[in-house]
């Protein structure tokens, strides 16, 4: 397939583009905490820039630094700012791409918790996430808002940016003023489409008073906001005419506010490029370009996107992570060595909305926010190096430590690559989890990598090989109670049933409402619609990641998935078992299989029999602890890149 479109110039404003490939801006965190950029926020930006993206647009940016959604989030809050950001401005040119900021502000969406003073709205309506009512916006304060991000477009420009983007999208101040969801104003601001779009006007207006009529502003717009109430396709249709009139270059089309945040990073159970319909019908009522995203991470959605005009750019938002070359490894026909994003969103999302991390990373590529740390140089000593295992964390060990040149053997004990991760993508929706695991055995072929199977590794069998080092990625096994009857004809491993090894019959008690439980429920429900009822320990159901979860409880809702929480087995029986709840005693039953979900242990039989025998011995993965595959992968990078 040919991919001439994509590499077609086209315009925004005064520049010409080199290509339709904008990276999307994402929330990644690596600023200081008073908002000033970092090195790794210049390696981060200029990595993407030689992969070959005509325009970058940032992560949110401040233009007011007591005002942000993540204590990350960099600012263009003031001039103390401006020369952080120009060296990511000048790495980024250096590349030849174009950059802008996103400027951004949270409004109601976010808490006084963490900002320290009340949030602020166009109404007194809280949030429905936070629920917290916002100080009301005056109408002087109103103005004094839109100057800000004028000012703050001055100080972008100064700092070379070659243009701005207003975050008008996802719920944010901007797109707060611009739905009836969240605006009940009747002054200048509220009422009408025109009141409600006077906000997001008035601020390109300032923005080209202050910097030029030359100088591009665009815009990002949720196309639609997917709650009762909120904004449709109808209304932003004729939002973006007033938008076009006030001077704003283009339109990103994007979706949602926090209330419906499942549809920003929407799973695999939405099509790609589903929100290109948006875009589509935005375009043909505007005369200046536009931009679609959301789940565009393939080469073929984004030509067809672009050849059948759809959009005028694709924005290529979590793709970028975790392909920083997408562009460039399209226009070289590399399309096999694209990293495949898994949407998953467990180091981006996930750890963006974890107290305990609040700076992204990427399953499949970890080197996100360490690309000028984990770098491919060829290691200054070869070694022989002898990985065990074949799940993420040894087929990520192993393909990057061979392309540093060293030689590596990745032994594993069954007959199949792939570990847990290729069980994992067996569940509905999931299978683009096969996606890394292709890509990292075909890179690691390429690289030189020797892959051993039906091959249980033993200390004489390393004593033989005699390697350099020996990275143990042995990962977990399923985690089997010692409970009563637990030996029964009709109770069945989760990853038994999952292969087909098992078959269960048509009402099932899965012990474990994890989410290998969960996934289980819902690989039944696709296979003639079996009912599930889950029983567990835990006092509550924890779906996973916004978005992904979501979309999950929602399938099983549908076919009546029952829960028993906050219990305690203590038999298992022909039909059932016999629980403590509560402190009473009670039984479940009527259920023709049971499956064992409870989780898994780390496997590592071989750490102990290793002291002494190599000199380097390294633990990662499942096999340290059992966890999420993200972790896995961060490890092995930690593990491979320095060794």
């Amino acid at each position: 397939m040919k991919y001439d479109k994509l590499f077609e110039t086209a315009k925004i404003g005064s520049l010409t583009l080199k290509n339709r490939f904008i990276m999307g801006a994402m929330g990644v965190g690596f600023a200081e905490m008073n908002g000033n950029p970092t090195d790794r926020t210049v390696a981060y930006y200029e990595e993407r820039a030689k992969g070959g993206y005509a325009l970058i647009i940032t992560e949110v940016t401040r233009v007011q630094d007591t005002e942000f959604c993540t204590p990350l989030e960099p600012s263009l809050g003031s001039d103390k700012f401006i020369p952080g950001w120009k060296k990511v401005t000048d790495a980024v040119h250096a590349q030849g791409a174009y950059i802008f900021p996103q400027l951004h502000q949270p409004g109601r969406q976010y808490t006084k918790a963490i900002l320290g003073h009340d949030t602020s709205a166009p109404s007194p309506i809280a949030c429905p996430v936070f629920d917290e009512t916002p100080h009301e916006l005056t109408t002087e304060e109103v103005w004094d808002n839109i100057h800000m991000f004028g000012d703050a477009a001055v100080r972008a420009k100064k700092a070379g940016f070659d243009g701005v983007e207003i975050h008008a999208g996802h719920g944010y101040l901007v797109q707060q003023f611009l739905s009836q969801f969240s605006n009940r104003r009747f002054d200048e601001f509220g009422g009408s489409i025109e009141n409600r779009a006077r906000f997001a006007c008035e601020i390109c207006k300032d923005i080209k008073k202050k910097c030029g009529e030359d100088y591009p502003v665009i815009i990002k717009l949720s196309g639609e906001e997917k709650v009762p109430g909120g904004m449709t396709i109808s209304d932003t249709k004729i939002i973006a005419k007033y938008l076009e009139e006030a001077g704003y270059d283009a339109i990103e089309v994007t979706i949602c506010n926090y209330a419906s945040l499942d549809w920003m990073s929407a799973p695999e159970d939405e099509p790609m490029g589903f929100n290109a319909y948006n875009a589509e019908k935005i375009k043909e009522g505007v005369h200046i370009p536009v931009a679609a995203i959301d789940r565009i991470n393939t080469p073929e959605i984004a030509e067809d996107i672009i050849e059948t005009g759809k959009a005028d750019f694709v924005s290529i938002s979590r793709q970028s992570l975790a392909e920083p070359f997408f562009p460039a490894k399209i226009k070289e026909g590399k399309i096999s060595e694209i990293t495949p994003c898994i949407n998953c969103l467990q180091s981006c999302m996930g750890y963006m909305t974890d107290p305990n991390h609040l700076t992204a990373c990427c399953l499949v590529n970890p080197r996100v926010g360490h690309e000028a740390e984990y770098t491919f140089k060829e290691a200054e000593q070869k070694k022989n190096i002898m990985v065990v295992g074949s799940g993420p964390a040894g087929l990520y060990a192993a393909y990057v430590a061979a392309k540093r040149g060293h030689q590596v053997t990745v032994y594993e004990a069954k007959a199949t690559l792939g570990g847990q991760f290729r069980i994992a993508a067996f569940p509905p929706a999931k299978s683009l989890l096969t996606g890394p695991l292709r890509f990292w055995l075909q890179e690691g072929k390429k690289a030189g990598v020797n892959y051993v199977l039906n091959t249980e590794v033993t200390k004489e069998l390393v004593e033989e090989k005699k390697p350099d080092a020996v990275i143990l990625a042995t990962g977990g096994k399923q985690l089997v109670p010692s409970i009563k009857g637990i030996d029964k004809e009709n109770v069945f491993l989760a990853h038994d049933v999952l292969e087909g090894i098992k078959k269960v019959g048509r009402n099932v008690l899965i012990a474990g409402a994890g989410l290998v439980g969960l996934e289980t429920a819902d690989f039944l429900r696709e296979r003639g619609g079996r009912t599930s009822t889950l029983i567990d320990m835990i006092p509550a159901v924890n779906y996973g990641i916004l978005g992904v979860g979501t979309h999950l409880k929602a399938r099983l809702d549908s076919i009546g998935t029952q829960y028993i929480m906050g219990a305690k087995i203590k038999e298992f029986t022909d039909t059932g078992v016999v629980y403590e709840q509560n402190g009473e005693e009670k039984t479940a039953d009527g259920y023709d299989s049971i499956i064992i979900a409870m989780g898994a242990k780390a496997y590592n039989p071989l750490e102990e029999e290793l002291k002494g025998i190599v000199p380097e011995v390294h633990v990662i993965g499942d096999a340290k602890e059992a966890g999420q595959a993200n972790k896995a992968t961060e490890e092995a990078a930690a593990v491979a890149f320095r060794i």
